[in-house]
């Protein structure tokens, strides 16, 4: 029995909607967990993009001696037709606005996942045409018409690149160990050091104080009322980076909610908040800076 298989890997698929499928689990991981039209907005955009992935990775087309048939990805689309019923099949090329994806044209339905060519499958009983995308066009469209001619060929062949199966496990595997690690990174407790000048916050949003330019340091028991991110991370009781209070003022803060103290540092252009876990290391840190600011 003749069987033979085309795939396509869909380049143009994957460069676009991989890309943004990390970029939309970045924004949900550094905008919060906080907000739930938020949280249920950006699982609808990641979970649609992660499907849409799946799908249009890759299509393969499958020759034998009875069916042409068709699955794009990992099976999530797929179509079968009898040799039987098949009239003709062309090699042909779709417009630059109507050449990818899964489209109804005027006569029919496109499948395809990458570059402008495919093959136009039309059939005995119907109207309607199918196209399928296929880097082998020529190729493809005339081994469908030698068996529709009744032409059978004894051979059997595999045009499937295991170098697409790898590419698409690598960027599978990317895709969730870049926002894991972003996860991982901003849950890490900060790292304060001293130079002789400054006081340095190292870490994600991490920053250094010129000892000489606080102007007031203290801690307090509860922390002003947090309006809204503006730039910063923010996941469970951990906040990095930069927000706004609920008198639109704008500060920093480095710190775990519900474990007071809080060390309060002003400049004459920054407000920032800043504790530890564990309440010792604050006030040991707290203590550290009275004895290095000298008003």
């Amino acid at each position: 029995m003749v069987t033979k298989t085309y795939s396509q890997f869909g380049k143009l698929s994957v460069a676009v909607m991989l890309p943004l499928l990390i970029l939309s689990v970045i924004m949900l991981i550094c905008i919060g967990f906080d907000e739930l039209i938020t949280i249920v907005t950006f699982i609808f955009v990641i979970l649609t993009l992660l499907i849409c992935l799946l799908i249009f990775y890759k299509l393969t087309i499958t020759v034998d001696n009875s069916y042409v048939s068709f699955s794009m990805g990992l099976g999530l689309v797929s179509g079968k037709y009898l040799i039987s019923e098949i009239k003709s099949c062309k090699p042909v090329k779709n417009s630059m606005l109507t050449g990818v994806g899964i489209r109804m044209l005027s006569n029919g339905w496109l499948y395809n996942v990458s570059g402008l060519y495919a093959i136009e499958l039309s059939f005995k009983n119907r109207k309607s045409v199918v196209r399928i995308g296929t880097d082998k066009p020529e190729e493809v469209a005339l081994e469908i018409n030698k068996l529709i001619e009744g032409d059978k060929m004894g051979s059997t062949s595999d045009y499937h690149s295991k170098s697409h199966v790898a590419l698409i496990l690598i960027i599978l595997f990317l895709a969730i160990i870049i926002p894991a690690a972003i996860v991982l990174s901003g849950k890490r407790e900060m790292k304060t050091t001293f130079t002789n000048a400054e006081f340095v916050i190292n870490g994600m949003y991490g920053m250094g104080i010129k000892l000489a330019d606080i102007r007031q340091l203290d801690t307090i028991s509860a922390l002003p009322v947090i309006k809204r991110r503006t730039n910063g991370y923010a996941s469970g009781n951990t906040l990095k980076g930069n927000f706004t209070l609920s008198d639109k003022s704008k500060v920093k803060l480095f710190i775990t909610k519900g474990n007071p103290p809080y060390i309060s540092i002003r400049t004459n252009d920054l407000q920032l908040y800043i504790n530890f876990e564990d309440s010792r290391m604050t006030a040991e840190l707290f203590n550290e800076l009275k004895e290095r600011v000298k008003w």
